[in-house]
């Protein structure tokens, strides 16, 4: 049946409206239910559907409700009473996608899966949890806060999220975003912490919590965004028979308007202290507040004068600041935030020593821009980035809608229709007319928004060494003061509370609760996988994939140079090559001008440093192309990535020939910016990614390529970058320019993806600017790989102990992984091993790390390529505890961690997820590259399907023999010091 405007449905639902969503290709039926909930479909031929329950949940305080009411919905609900009902739907269906996201006035539930049956189970489990979840006290407790006792007796705070916002509230970078709101909303519940302030968090009651619920997930206050082509009448007949069918009306929370900050007459400024976490200097920066987000076409120009500020590295107030030497690099903060109800416009610059020189460079610079013009080519470089972003392809860790889901988020919940935010067309088409109408558009936004614009605020964030350390010291004095004040009798009722707790967590969920979640079964499971169409042509001597994909008229480049024909001592310089050789100059150009003209012509252009292991042929190591027999196999890379509109694609890659053979690193003092910018980053991300610095380090000796992959982006880099900052910058650039001619003279190999058109004029171009590298060179042997800076050995591949413990005063909880010798790549066991580490995940490790440890999260995985099995966990607030799990784990008896048939469907997922155009040929082309044929592929779909118990057996029992394999622990120094003790070696302190 066709729906139209004003249709009254059986389902309870009324269609609001039906628009034509023609840049989306697709159409949209907006509904809503007698009960006040409301539906925005987006109707099109995407056979990947997704569902999205989004709630309004503005924050009454900084105690995190809103965050751990979303963990503890999703612990069970009246029709499915499991202790981690996302947990079981992780392990056992086909979803493409499925989390949840605490925002700082929203909470959304999104699911996505390419098969129906298994879409609408998505759907039944996360709709029973929001609307009828069991929230029992034991899950505030784990999800939540509670006390505990340690070994000592000493009182302590621990719970899911409290340890993970401390792990947040651990960087400068935290407090420079919190703070870039808060200063200029700071009487809007956006000044308050959505996800927990680890300071208020233990404020938060049982009673609070359900308050909280009762408050915010009422069906009226419920948006639901869907997108795919199951049919709308469908999914709203489901809605209602499943939720809402027992619902007449709903009296509790409707949609709020969220008060708005009142304007001032006057600028502020604040000074905020930090963690230091090896920062010695400030960061300065300033925030305006602008317009309403829902004002779309105004959100547009505001995102479009943005881009134009400081889209790109030559954008000149990003050029102002970068070069004016008040500061390291740009502000992290940098940018447009358009996610909540005001918008806002943030600059300014980390590393700062005269703080006060730089607001006055920011204003000074926007009032030049304001009075004398903005550069035309800047605007046009804007408009073409925003054109761009709207016709690609894309996936943001899950399918596009996603994207659409998060754009109609930002006004629908605030009143808005729900498609008004979402369609990019109508308002960039206003924007372009209203330059047309406007030579000085921009520059009167400028003087309007910013410059003329009185509330603003100032922020210096001063990071301060004894913070961490003074607030763990305030602590522990409250809790001590707080167990001294305790009775007998209350020490006594903790202690059995967290008894209760331990013993409700260990118990496994009753078959009935179990059977409860529906799943599909391995018949439901295909072996064959997506095949991508290849050809490979032989271009003036050159070797060149070609994947005829519909791309919506976007050519995609990667063009790849084999680097294992340099020397040692080059492979820690290459992460930094990769970086500045598309961020400085050519001759005749300096580097602003040169970014400036990659902004004018491709979509994006990167550089990516890729090492990995080839399938085992003993037989014959080499590949054939059309110019015969390759040695392409396993071989270290570097992949120049271009994007392009298809009729750009002439410019595009004669711009990317001359970076590539032509950069030019003479300018010394952009070197200089550069290297304090990569310094940044990586130090910064220590406290958010030091799962990922753990994992790498723990598997390092598992393969040449594990042991350059560390060496690239691990702990050994870490090091490397800051050892780079101390060196003469001329020496850097001499040595840069050593490594571009090096690389280019190894020849080189590419893949085109796009439409036969663009493949065929794509490929003339290719051959007429790139045939004159020739194809690739073969490489150094043996491989010898860089141990330490300026200390090369011999590659050996380490089995057994190798145990090392990192500390760092910016952490306040830790990370700990540990690495194994795995088994044969393309072998039944290696496929098991990829079920088991599957398991794990959502099972043991999950239960015994993340459920009565406390930390956030905690994983296995398999790399079949590296023969590499790593445990690992994230935001750990016991990270020793952890490695004693993961051995614990490995040598007790196989346990039923749910049904097999759900852990395999889960696995299999992980595998067949779907891609997008660009994905596929680069995947492609990196099979290619490691001898990977489909049949290959196929074998493995095959081994996972079939997988039986014994299979897993057999390889935990392999594992098992290796419990004293590598070990690391990276965490805060009286946590380090505490491991490092019990492991038997010394603290080692991570470079700040």
């Amino acid at each position: 049946m066709k729906l139209h405007k004003g249709q009254r449905l059986e389902s309870g639902f009324t269609v609001l409206d039906i628009v034509d969503l023609a840049e989306m290709k697709a159409a949209g039926v907006w509904a809503q239910h007698d009960c006040g909930a409301q539906v925005f479909h987006v109707v099109n031929d995407d056979s990947e559907n997704l569902c999205a329950f989004a709630f309004a949940t503005t924050s009454r305080d900084s105690t995190g409700a809103a965050h751990i009411l979303e963990h503890s919905v999703l612990c069970g609900s009246q029709r499915y009473p499991l202790k981690e009902a996302f947990l079981v739907l992780a392990q056992g269906s086909l979803q493409t996608f499925l989390n949840a996201w605490t925002f700082p006035d929203k909470t959304v539930y999104p699911a996505s899966s390419v098969n129906e049956h298994d879409y609408f189970n998505l759907m039944s489990v996360y709709g029973d949890a929001v609307f009828r979840p069991l929230l029992s006290e034991w899950t505030f407790m784990q999800e939540g806060h509670r006390y505990a006792f340690d070994s000592d007796g000493r009182l302590s705070i621990t719970g899911v999220v409290y340890n993970e916002m401390k792990g947040v509230y651990s960087s400068l970078d935290t407090y420079a975003h919190r703070w870039s709101v808060r200063a200029v909303l700071p009487d809007t519940p956006y000044s308050l912490e959505s996800g927990g302030n680890p300071d208020h968090i233990p404020q938060l009651s049982y009673e609070g919590l359900k308050e909280f619920h009762r408050q915010c997930y009422s069906p009226a206050n419920c948006r639901i965004f869907l997108a795919g082509n199951i049919p709308t009448e469908k999914q709203l007949t489901f809605l209602n028979d499943r939720f809402f069918s027992s619902i007449q009306s709903d009296a509790v929370s409707a949609l709020l308007p969220i008060p708005r900050q009142v304007r001032w007459s006057a600028p502020k400024e604040y000074r905020i202290p930090c963690p230091a976490g090896g920062d010695t200097k400030s960061t300065v920066f300033i925030s305006w507040l602008l317009c309403h987000a829902t004002d779309s076409s105004e959100c547009i120009a505001l995102a479009a004068l943005t881009e134009i500020l400081l889209g790109h590295d030559g954008s000149p107030l990003m050029k102002a600041l970068v070069e004016s030497g008040l500061g390291e690099d740009i502000s992290p903060v940098s940018g447009f935030e358009s996610e909540i109800a005001e918008t806002l416009f943030v600059v300014g610059l980390r590393g700062v020593s005269d703080e006060k020189q730089v607001e006055a460079l920011i204003l000074n610079e926007l009032k030049r821009l304001a009075d004398e013009g903005i550069p035309k080519e800047e605007i046009e470089a804007a408009l073409l980035y925003i054109e761009f972003s709207q016709r690609e392809i894309k996936r943001s860790g899950g399918p596009f809608s996603l994207v659409w889901m998060r754009r109609c988020l930002r006004t629908w919940l605030h009143g808005c229709k729900p498609w008004e935010s979402m369609l990019i067309g109508p308002a960039l088409q206003e924007l372009k007319q209203r330059i047309k109408e406007n030579s000085r558009y921009f520059e009167s936004l400028i003087q309007h928004y910013l410059v003329g614009n009185p509330h603003r605020a100032t922020v210096i964030v001063e990071p301060q060494e004894d913070f961490l350390s003074r607030k763990e010291a305030e602590h522990a004095q409250a809790m001590e003061k707080i167990r001294q004040e305790h009775s007998t009798q209350e020490r006594q009722s903790i202690i059995d509370a967290n008894a209760a707790l331990e013993k409700i967590q260990g118990q496994a969920d009753s078959p009935e609760a179990l059977a409860s979640i529906p799943h599909l079964s391995r018949s439901d499971l295909c072996p064959d996988p997506v095949l991508v169409k290849r050809r490979i042509e032989d271009l003036d001597g050159v070797p060149v994939l070609c994947n005829e994909l519909y791309t919506n008229s976007i050519s995609y480049c990667n063009l790849a140079f084999p680097l294992d024909m340099l020397s040692p001592q080059d492979y820690p310089w290459l992460p930094f090559f990769a970086r500045a050789a598309l961020a400085v100059g050519l001759p005749g150009m300096n580097y602003a001008e040169v970014s400036s003209l990659l902004a004018r012509t491709v979509g994006g252009f990167t550089a990516l440093l890729h090492t990995g292991s080839p399938v085992p042929s003993p037989d014959n190591p080499m590949i054939s192309t059309p110019l015969g027999e390759l040695d392409l196999a396993g071989r270290d890379w570097i992949f120049y990535r271009l994007k392009c509109l298809d009729d750009m694609a002439p410019p595009a890659l004669e711009l990317a020939l001359r970076l590539i053979s032509e950069a030019d690193f003479s300018d010394t003092r952009r070197i200089r910016d550069l290297v304090l910018e990569m310094k940044n980053e990586l130090r910064s991300s220590l406290a958010p990614m030091g799962h990922a610095y753990a994992s790498g380090r723990a598997a390092r000796f598992a393969s040449p390529s594990t042991h350059t992959g560390e060496t690239w982006s691990g702990i050994t880099q870490l090091e490397f970058v800051h050892h780079l900052a101390a060196l003469d910058t001329g020496e850097v650039a001499a040595r840069l320019t050593q490594l571009r001619d090096a690389i280019i003279s190894g020849g080189i190999i590419a893949c085109l993806t796009g439409s036969a058109g663009a493949l065929a004029a794509n490929g003339r171009l290719f051959a007429r600017h790139f045939s004159r590298f020739g194809s690739p060179r073969g490489r150094k042997d043996p491989r010898t790989f860089g141990s330490q800076v300026g200390v090369i050995e011999p590659f050996v591949c380490r089995q057994g102990d190798s145990r090392e413990v990192f500390g760092s005063p910016s952490l306040q909880v830790g990370f700990a992984a540990m690495s194994l010798r795995g088994s044969a790549f393309d072998t039944v066991a290696q496929a098991a091993e990829s079920v088991w580490a599957h398991q794990l995940s959502t099972g043991a490790l999950w239960e015994a790390i993340r459920m009565k440890g406390g930390a956030y999260g905690a994983s296995a995985s398999s790399d079949g390529m590296e023969r590499c099995f790593s445990f690992s966990t994230y935001r750990d607030p016991a990270p020793l505890r952890s490695l004693d799990t993961f051995t614990s784990i490995l040598g007790s008896p196989q346990r039923d961690d749910g049904d097999l048939e759900k852990t395999i469907i889960g696995r299999y997922a992980r595998e067949t997820r779907p891609r997008t155009p660009s994905e596929h040929g680069f995947a492609d082309f990196l099979r290619f590259l490691s001898r990977i044929d489909d049949d290959c592929r196929r074998r493995k779909l095959e081994r996972i399907i079939t997988m039986s118990a014994g299979d897993i057996t057999a390889v935990r029992r392999e594992l098992a023999q290796q419990t004293s394999s590598a070990a690391v622990v990276i965490a805060g120094m009286k946590d380090a010091e505490q491991a490092a003790k019990a492991l038997g070696v010394e603290v080692q302190a991570l470079p700040v």
